[in-house]
């Protein structure tokens, strides 16, 4: 063994400084032999021997316990096991509490009848037995001779009132009817603008000679006339451009004959509104006809309001008069008024369907006044 090592490593020295040849060794060492096989030159010197044969190390410490691995797939059901042997009978328990009693069955058959009997003595009589069922109804018989026809009856107490009918279709279009009266006059609109002034007309012809006036001192009385007519129709035209005035200055104003219906749109009670249209030169609206009541519905239905009139019952209770003391001549009343109700309505109110009803005089309604 020793001289191979001698040999291997002369060998190594005498070889020349080349690039080193990769090594190929097998060593295979046993307790009581070892071999050694070289297959190409050394690249470090003689390879050492393989620690297998060493001592074994000491045991290193336990490791630490790892982390618990994910639960597996379970397993198919094992095979059933076989049938353990039959328990002993045992005892027999106690009879239970006795069921309800069941319905009765249905009805059997009727058996059929049998030959009739020798006739027995005659027994007692016995009670009598229960009704039997109810037979079906026979055939209607064929109808028997009309027979004569009996005296009317009296006319029987009128019955209830019958709930109210379905409303029905829309029935055909009728036929024109006939044209009926003209009616009463409406209500008259307010004057118009004046219109532009129209073209200067042709001169006229020449008139016939007149006849000789009367002197002069006749002339003149008969100017101062003419002047006197002119100034009156010159006051009366002042009236009514003060009237037409006063309708412009409030848009709800209604004219009617010589009368004209103006509101400012302010409610008060009936001593407030009565001192607001004296002041204004007027009075509380008192319409004395249907026309009149018309003018006054309007402006309460414009203002959406009721109207309260110069008319009252305060002097005599029943007796409704103008504010001059006249008792009134023309009405309107709604059904079942004026009532007084409570005992304290002296006052009289316009609705907007034109319909009067006594109320209090201290409730606050639509100021409307006429001139």
């Amino acid at each position: 063994m020793l001289v191979l090592l001698l040999f291997y490593a002369l060998v190594s020295q005498a070889l020349p400084a080349t690039d080193p040849v990769p090594q190929h060794v097998v060593h295979n060492w046993d307790r009581n032999a070892c071999s050694l096989v070289v297959c190409g030159p050394a690249e470090k010197g003689i390879p050492g021997r393989d620690g297998r044969d060493g001592l074994p190390g000491p045991k290193g410490d336990k490791g630490e316990q790892g982390l618990q691995g994910p639960r597996g797939i379970l397993g198919p059901p094992g095979k059933m096991g076989p049938v353990g042997p039959a328990g002993e009978k045992g005892a027999q328990g106690g009879n239970g509490p006795k069921g309800d009693v069941g319905e009765m069955g249905p009805r059997g058959i009727r058996g059929l009848q049998g030959p009739p009997g020798s006739t027995g003595p005659s027994g007692v009589k016995g009670d009598r037995g229960p009704q039997g069922e109810k037979g079906k109804n026979g055939e209607t018989g064929p109808a028997g001779p009309t027979g004569t026809q009996g005296r009317q009856g009296n006319t029987g107490a009128p019955g209830p009132k019958g709930n109210q009918g379905s409303v029905g279709e829309k029935g055909a279009k009728g036929d024109v009817g006939p044209k009926g009266s003209q009616g009463e006059a409406g209500v008259q609109g307010p004057g118009g603008k004046t219109g532009a002034p129209g073209p200067k007309g042709d001169k006229g012809s020449v008139g016939e000679k007149g006849t000789k006036g009367d002197s002069g001192l006749s002339e003149i009385n008969l100017m101062k006339n003419k002047v006197s007519a002119l100034e009156g129709q010159l006051r009366a035209l002042q009236a009514s451009f003060t009237k037409y005035q006063k309708v412009a200055t409030f848009p709800g104003g209604r004219i009617v004959g010589n009368k004209v219906f103006v509101t400012s749109g302010y409610e008060g009670n009936f001593d407030d509104l009565k001192q607001r249209c004296l002041q204004a030169g007027g009075q509380l609206a008192s319409p004395r006809n249907a026309a009149e009541n018309a003018a006054v519905q309007q402006i309460a239905v414009l203002y959406k309001k009721s109207v309260f009139l110069g008319i009252t019952d305060i002097q005599t209770e029943g007796r409704f008069k103008y504010q001059n003391g006249e008792a009134i001549v023309y009405s309107n009343w709604a059904p079942g008024e004026p009532n007084n109700d409570k005992g304290s309505e002296n006052c009289v109110e316009v609705y907007t369907n034109g319909k009067w009803n006594d109320k209090s005089c201290g409730e606050k309604r639509l100021i409307v006044c006429e001139f």
